[in-house]
């Protein structure tokens, strides 16, 4: 079999003018999908070119899981200073708590800003750094990829952490979630990693605004771990009692008896399977994630092509 060329493209050739072309493209369904993979999150669009004082940020996105504003800011050139001023700006503007710097080429002084910058924040804030790639086959259509060049490092702020004195649950939480994560790329396992946080769950996008899979755990109480299909949409007790009137056939599809609480005086509903194992101990933990893994694909299997259409 003839075997073709990967050859790298310049950008420029697909998208010639950063705010007529690049922008729009990357603000696309299609665009939004790649930078979400590449970011591990669940971006939706909110706006383009929207105004701050004298200027405008390229993309403002929400991430559906954290319902957190996210602030993109685009170069089809190498980065200047400019831009990572005007980054700061936008992102106080709107609160946001991830800032994402793409461009053609990122400058080594900036790739280093950013990587202090995330060394000095806390956990609740991100900064990204993304090189735009395009590749082509032979003849074929080119390919955008997305390069992370400086990211969060969550190691290092598992150690600030704990010089930060987070209370000891909060830090176990981040330490199992950071495992967890180690855990998916490992096995190459069909999540979407996140990044750790110190709560006690870790939501799993499902392609859903306002439903996602969540696992969790209770290092004290219950002592137990969990997976949990979160119903959060303005129908969610629709969709709740839908699943709920075949609550044999979706018990029978995770392998599992549920819980079903329709929180009937809140806004979401919750489906519930656990499992009882004391996530406390350390030697326990790979069973906990595999656990995840299988019951989260069964979660998928089961409810994602039903919620989806609802």
């Amino acid at each position: 079999m003839a075997l073709s060329t990967l050859k790298q493209i310049p950008v420029r050739k697909q998208w010639p003018d950063e705010a007529k072309d690049f922008t729009p493209w990357l603000a696309s369904k299609n665009g939004l999908a790649l930078l979400s993979e590449t970011l591990g999150m669940e971006l939706e669009l909110e706006d383009t070119e929207v105004w701050v004082g004298n200027y405008r940020a390229d993309i403002v996105a929400k991430d559906t899981l954290t319902n957190e504003y996210v602030v993109i800011e685009n170069q089809l050139t190498a980065t200047n200073h400019d831009h990572i001023g005007k980054l700061f700006t936008y992102s106080a503007s709107f609160g946001a708590t991830t800032l994402v710097w793409t461009a053609e080429r990122l400058r080594e002084e900036h790739r280093q800003a950013i990587d202090w910058f995330n060394d000095i924040t806390t956990d609740n804030i991100d900064f990204y750094g993304i090189e735009i790639e395009l590749f082509q086959i032979g003849n074929s259509e080119y390919a955008p990829h997305l390069k992370v060049v400086s990211k969060p490092n969550e190691s290092t702020r598992a150690i600030r952490a704990e010089k930060d004195k987070l209370t000891e649950g909060r830090s176990k939480n981040l330490e199992f979630w950071t495992a967890f994560n180690d855990h998916i790329k490992a096995h190459n396992d069909d999540i979407r990693i996140r990044k750790p946080n110190t709560y006690h769950w870790y939501d799993i996008a499902i392609g859903k605004s306002g439903i996602h899979i969540s696992v969790s755990i209770r290092f004290t109480w219950g002592r137990d771990i969990a997976c949990e299909l979160y119903i959060g949409t303005n129908n969610a007790k629709e969709i709740f009692h839908k699943l709920h009137d075949e609550k044999e056939k979706y018990e029978k599809l995770v392998e599992g008896k549920l819980e079903w609480n329709e929180l009937p005086e809140g806004k979401a509903s919750r489906i519930i399977a656990r499992k009882k194992i004391d996530p406390n101990n350390r030697d326990d933990w790979e069973k906990c994630f595999n656990w995840y893994v299988d019951k989260t694909a069964k979660f998928k299997k089961a409810f994602v092509p039903i919620v989806t259409k609802l």
